[in-house]
């Protein structure tokens, strides 16, 4: 079980550079649906929605990691 919560991390830390990808769909989403307002607050916060993404990969790796090593441990 290690070994694919190791192989979660790495995919994880892989999708980084998705994220300002991931951003620009969720803003032509957001324009869409009509909710311009809200794709307005993205547009504007751009590299802070970007930073704060790929804040959260960055934890979700550690997590993985961290569970993988324990495991492995135990």
């Amino acid at each position: 079980m290690h070994i694919v919560l190791f192989a979660l991390a790495i995919l994880v830390v892989a999708l980084m550079p998705l994220v300002p990808h991931a951003v620009r769909l969720r803003i032509r989403i957001l324009r869409w649906i009509g909710w311009n307002w809200a794709a307005n607050v993205l547009e504007n916060n751009f590299d802070a929605w970007v930073a704060f993404g790929r804040l959260v990969i960055v934890v979700m790796a550690i997590v993985l990691f961290c569970a993988g090593w324990i495991l492995r441990h135990e």
